[in-house]
This record gives C-alpha cells, structure tokens and sequence, in this order.
C-alpha cells in the first residue's frame, strides 16, 4: 500500500508541486474573471481553482504519478469537487453570502468534478460519497488551506466532519436546486442564456487555469499598427485585381459598406448583404480591419459552413493580410483523448491562440455550446474579436434563434463584434434583442449578369438533355436535389457530348477538389467544345465558378438564389447568364425535391418562383426577403429556445448536444484508396505525399495503421499527416458502408480501407450508394 505523502511535498506532475499548481490555477481563475464578475463570485472561483486538484495528495495518485510504468491514476476530480463543495460552502457562510452565490458554488462544483471529462448534469451526485481520508495529509492540507484563506480559520478538516458532510451537503444541495427551478416562473430567454453563459465563464477561468498552467499557451493580439498595415495590404490587393470586369463595381460596393458602417459604428451585430461575386469576404475583412483600427479589436475569427469555403477563404485572407491563419475544422483533429490531455500544439489549437483563426460551424458552436470541458478553451482568448459567420442560411433553422440568443450573449460578455455575410440572409428578430445593423447593397443596375426562366413543365432524368440543348451555351451546369438525380442525368447526358462532368457528396474530398478544379480550368479555357457539368448542391454555395447558364432543378428559394450566384459570377460574357429553374420529376413520377426540402418550404417557394415566368438579378433579393419573412412568419423556430430554461435547471446537455446541420442519419468513415488523375497538381497534397514519403493511397492507409510511425509524429505532423489521410475519407451511411465493408472490418478498424476496386470509379464515386434515396449530396 502507498505511503501517505507529506502533503507539501506532493506534486502535480514530475518537476512540479501541487501547491505551486494549485496556487497558480487559483490566481489565473480570478485573474480572468476580475472584470467581469463581482468580489464575491470571483474569490469563490478562485477557492474552485485553489481546490480542483486538491485529490491528487492522496497516496494512491501519487504512487501513480511517481511510477512511470503506471498509465492511469486513480480518478482524482470527483473528490476534488467534494472537497470544494465543503469549503465552498464555509467560505460563503463566513462571508455572509450564502443564499447569494449557491448557485454559483453548485456549477463549480460540476466544473470541478467534470473538469477532465463531459459536461455533465448538475443532479449527478456521484461525488458526494466517503473517500479514504486515511490516504490523504488531512493535517497538511489543512494548514495550506489556512495559510491561504484565513477566513477558512474555524472549519475544521478531518475524517469525521468530511463524513458528516455528506449529510448535511445533502440538504444544502435540494435547496440550492429549488432555486435553479424555472417552472413556476416566467422567463425571457436572454437573460437565463447569459446567467448560462456567465456560468461558462467560469468554466473557461478553471479549465484554461488548469491546462495553461501545464503548457503554458498565449495568444498573440493585433495591435492598432498592425490593423493600418493590414489597410495597406488589402489597396496593394485591391490593385493588382482591378482589370477584373467587376472590380469597379466591386471597390464601389465596398466603399458604400464602409460609409454605411460609419454612420452607425457602435452595433454590436451587423448583416452585410452583397449580391454574389460582389466580394464579401473582402469588404468583412476590410471591417474587421476598421473595428481594430477604430475601437481596438484585438482579433478576427471566420466561421463558415464547409471545408470548401473555409479552405478558400483561408487562403484569401492569408493573402489579404499577408499573416498566418490557424484552421482549426474537421481534418485538424488529431487525438480525440478521453481524458483531454493533449499536447502544447494541439491546446494552442484548440484555444484558437492566435489573432487570425479560421473555423467551422461545428467547432464555433462549441465555443458556445461545449460539450467537453476542453471545449471551452476556444473562450480563453476570445476577448475583443470580430467574428465574422459566412453563410448563416445554412445553419439548421430549427436551431438558429437558439444559437443567436447563446451568441448575443457571449458577445456583450466578451465584446465581441459580429458579421453575418450572405446574399441570403435570413431573419434575425426571433433570436436577438436587437435586429443586426443591415449594411445592404443592390446589385448594380449597370451590370446585371444574368436571368432567371422559371418554367413549370416537367423534366426527368431522360428529358432534360432536351432543355440544355434548347438553351445551348458553351458552359453549362445542371444541378439536382439528390446524387442519384445527379447520376441518371448524368448517364444520360455524357452519353450525347464530348465534354462532361459528375460532382456531388458520395465523392472523397480529394476526388471533389480535382474535379472543380478541371471544371475551373476548362472554364477559363473557353474551349470550342461544350462544356455540361452535372451536380448536386456541393456546387452551389461559396464554390466559386461560373457558367452561362445553369439550369436548376427546382429546390427552395435561399438555393435557387445561390444556384444564381454560379451564372456569370464574374461579369466575364458578355452575352447576359441564364438561370433555368424546373421542376424535375425522377422516372416522370417521383419527385424527390421532397426529399430534401420540407412541404412548407417548398409551397413557400412556389408561390414566389411561379408568379412570373422571367426574373431579372436585381428582383431575386426582394424575393428573398420574402420568402424568409413567410418561412418564419409560419414557424417562428422558437421551440428550442425551451433548452435554454432545461439547461439552466440543470440538464446541460439540451444545449451541448445541438449540431449546426440537420442530421438525417449515422454514417460510418470508410478509407477509399483511388487516387484521381492529376492530383499531384494539388500542391498541398503534393507536397504532404512528397513530406511523408508516400507515392500512393495504399502507403497513406499503411502508415495510418503503423503504430511506430503514428505515434513518433509530433502534433504538427501528425496533423499535416491526418489531413492528406482525410483527403481520402468518405463518410457513408450506415448501410452503404456495410455493402462495401464487413462489421468486423469496422471492429478492427476505426476507419476501414475500401478493398472491391468495383465499388468506387473515378467519373461516378462511390458506386455502392448512387442508387440510393439518402439525404446526402
């Protein structure tokens, strides 16, 4: 059995004691939190800090710690919590604020037990049982605690009153849950998200003391000189694109936006909406740089929906910026720990410790809505940024004013400042308090780049050959609801042109990336031949390519609109761009528009779509406006905000549970080993293949599986290493991945290789789900 160590000298890790660990916590907890919280709550969480780790003096977590071939130690946070939870609760006592700051002691509580794990519920109870006190210097302990906090002088900390503890904290907890409960009262929903959110503050100060002070991680922030260089950057930018044929137009828009912003500078939201190919992301970066030179904005984060837009825009504003952006989505995860010990590099990634970060939706949702207790590190240095959310029609809209309401919150908590840029905004009033400050261009009456034919007959997948030979044009694209839409017509059409492409979901990313960028190139080829591309909606928002005409099979409104944003999106023909919306009918019967879409929606889009047979680009903006004020003027979409009431009595998971995307299904990861032709002209991927020594598919595949290889990466290798490997995934549905790999191959394998050379072909993807009906693009 351990000895019981002198509690002293008991250490945190190898080379570092506890008291100095515990101390420094202490001290950055309330050092985060003195300016935003009051004395009281502040020296509460600072006593959370103080106690966190108190559990690891015990004989058994430090045998543990001092034995290098033991890999796991006792569970150390649960007594943790128990051990706050009883000098929480005196220090609240002698500082007469008790029935003040219960409620406050109850989440730090959790935060303490929870702290290396899920956030949990607030009724698990688990960590108030009796520990083996025998195992701990009681005596020791009690003198630190003392010697720190001697206002803690009279509570007396030995085996018998921590087992009377028990008891009593029982009685104490009841009362401090009654006063959480809602139902009885009339609530708003912003007020209880920002108690929710303040809560979360707390959580960050803890967990960010905690993991920093082991790897130290600092961010670094823009200065004002940095921001008027920036200014800089962007003209020179500006210049050497100004033969582009709407670069006029477009340098316009973007001064009217800034003028537009300086009458009223003082939002907290603002909703920049520009037609397509007008540069939004150009003129948000230009804001971003305004608020940093103008009311000392220290950061900027980019959200957006898909890896496509979020690469491409990275890439953009590295070279608006001349600066390193650190992406942090999907492929950057690397070491999914259960216990959250991660390295220096992947910490610094998680906690976006750096002055350009570029995400996704899903990990910003994090930020405001974590799940595990390291997901609230993405808060430690979010102070002072302008968030900029690019798309936000795509977020579910079952949960959108839930998740405006947790970012109105989290912005006046941290001065934040947000952006939402889209073509096709949607409402904002049922989630904020105050509608986001419209800075609003019209498209230009002078170039107005294409029509819209909108024609109610019928067209299936043999049919609709005929309605791009009667619009015939050198480029065109026709987009479908479904992949196997896509690939009947698709069958049909290459069977009648020389020059044809297939893109949609059941595709690897690598194998997507090659084709547009063959479709772009055959684009800016203007070759004699015509060009026919078929796809799904991958091609439809943020991909920036352009045809002359698009034909659409009929979806709801937000993408017929962004479908627009494909036709002559650079003003580059000079004859005016074609957008032809149809209703398409699969076998002349199935109308698989309702697969994808909901029947409100759809009537919602046919009443405005059908009023008129021809619409010019400037007309599709109004419409859109419409069609949001009926979409939510039918379904207000404010059921979810009853989670935040759920959460705030105690069930944490009605808010950590929520996804930016409806999802339909589970899918499985399947490794596909087809290399397309040209793909070394990627260069990243190039470059990554050259680094690692790796020729094909099947050598990535194999230093996946080799351990030694694996686990001598460092953080950035292995981080470089898994996102050439993800160029290679493809997640399925559940019984697609099943038709084309065993169960037990996924028992072996987490991520297993796809071995029938049949099953996936380099013009179709992935044969074995194409016929599928799935909500899958």
């Amino acid at each position: 059995m351990p000895s019981v160590i002198a509690f002293q000298s008991c250490i945190a890790r190898p080379g570092s004691l506890l008291t100095e660990h515990l101390l420094a916590v202490k001290e950055s907890v309330e050092y985060f939190l003195k300016d935003g919280f009051d004395r009281e709550t502040v020296k509460l969480a600072g006593l959370a800090g103080f106690c966190h780790d108190l559990a690891k003096a015990n004989a058994d977590w430090q045998y543990y710690i001092r034995t290098p071939c033991i890999k796991k130690g006792p569970n150390h946070s649960a007594c943790g919590a128990f051990l706050f939870s009883y000098l929480g609760y005196h220090l609240l006592e002698n500082s007469h604020c008790w029935e003040e700051r219960k409620r406050e002691w109850l989440w730090l509580i959790h935060d303490i037990q929870n702290h290396h794990s899920m956030l949990g519920e607030l009724f698990n109870e688990n960590w108030l049982i009796k520990y083996d006190w025998q195992k701990f210097d009681l005596q020791g302990m009690n003198q630190f605690i003392k010697d720190h906090y001697p206002i803690l002088d009279n509570v007396l900390l030995n085996e018998r009153e921590l087992i009377k503890w028990i008891e009593e904290c029982h009685f104490l907890l009841e009362d401090t849950y009654d006063e959480l409960g809602l139902e009885y009262e009339e609530w708003e929903p912003l007020p209880i998200m920002t108690e929710i959110q303040k809560w979360r503050q707390l959580t960050t100060a803890l967990i960010s003391g905690d993991r920093f002070h082991v790897k130290k991680v600092e961010s670094n922030w823009f200065e004002k000189k940095d921001f008027e260089k920036f200014s800089t950057h962007i003209e020179e930018f500006v210049r050497k694109n100004h033969n582009h044929p709407l670069s006029i137009t477009r340098i316009k828009a973007q001064q009217r936006i800034l003028s537009q912003l300086e009458q009223n500078p003082q939002s907290l939201f603002y909703s920049l909406d520009m037609p397509t190919g007008y540069g939004k992301t150009v003129t948000s970066i230009k804001m971003a740089v305004w608020f940093g030179k103008k009311q000392g904005y220290r950061k900027i984060v980019y959200v957006a929906p898909y890896l496509s837009i979020l690469e491409q825009t990275t890439a953009v504003i590295e070279k608006l910026l001349s600066t390193k952006v650190l992406e942090h989505h999907s492929l950057a995860i690397v070491n999914d720990d259960p216990y959250q010990r991660v390295g220096f590099s992947q910490l610094a990634m998680e906690s976006w410790a750096n002055s350009v970060v570029c995400t996704s939706f899903h990990q910003f949702t994090k930020a405001i809505f974590p799940s595990r207790s390291q997901d609230v590190l993405r808060r430690a240095f979010l102070q002072d940024a302008v968030i900029i959310i690019d798309e936000p029609q795509i977020f579910n809209s079952d949960i959108w004013n839930l998740f405006l309401c947790g970012l109105e919150s989290l912005a006046k908590l941290m001065n934040l400042k947000v952006i939402f840029l889209s073509a096709t905004m949607p409402p904002f009033r049922n989630g904020l308090k105050n509608t986001p400050y419209p800075l609003i261009i019209q498209g230009d009456t002078n170039y107005i780049r294409y029509s819209v034919h909108v024609i109610d007959e019928k067209y299936n997948e043999k049919t609709v050959g005929d309605l791009l030979k009667r619009n015939e044009r050198k480029t065109q694209a026709i987009i479908l609801n479904t992949v196997k839409d896509a690939y009947l017509v698709f069958k049909n059409i290459s069977k009648s042109v020389s020059k044809s492409y297939l893109v949609h979901g059941l595709m690897t990313p690598i194998h997507k990336k090659i084709l547009i960028e063959n479709i772009r190139n055959e684009l800016e080829k203007k070759s004699t031949d015509p060009l026919y591309v078929v796809s799904t909606q991958v091609l439809e928002a943020g991909v920036d390519v352009s045809f002359q005409h698009v034909a659409r099979a009929l979806p709801i409104f937000p993408s017929i609109v962004q479908s627009a944003g494909r036709v002559n999106r650079h003003m580059n023909d000079i004859q005016l761009g074609l957008l032809t919306v149809f209703p398409f009918y699969r076998g002349d019967e199935k109308d698989t528009r309702s697969m994808i879409y909901p029947k409100a929606l759809q009537r919602i889009t046919d009443r405005l779509i059908f009023s008129k047979k021809t619409f010019h680009e400037l007309e599709l903006a109004e419409l859109v406006k419409v069609y949001y004020e009926e979409m939510f003027r039918q379904n207000s979409y404010e059921t979810a905000l009853v989670r935040i009431g759920d959460a705030y009595e105690g069930n944490w998971h009605r808010l950590s549970e929520i996804s930016p995307f409806k999802e339909q299904y589970y899918t499985l990861p399947l490794f596909i080993p087809f290399e397309p032709k040209h793909s070394d002209s990627l260069d990243s991927v190039s470059f990554l293949k050259s680094h690692f020594k790796v020729k094909s598919p099947f050598d990535i595949y194999e230093k996946y599986n080799d351990f030694n290889f694996m686990s001598g990466l460092s953080f950035e290798k292995r981080k470089q290493f898994m996102i050439l490997f993800n160029y290679y995934v493809l997640n399925v549905s559940v019984k697609t991945a099943l038709k084309v790999v065993s169960k037990e191959d996924y028992l072996e394998k987490r991520v297993p290789i796809l071995l029938d050379t049949d099953a996936y072909d380099g013009t179709l993807g992935l044969n074995a789900g194409i016929e599928e009906d799935q909500f899958i693009w």
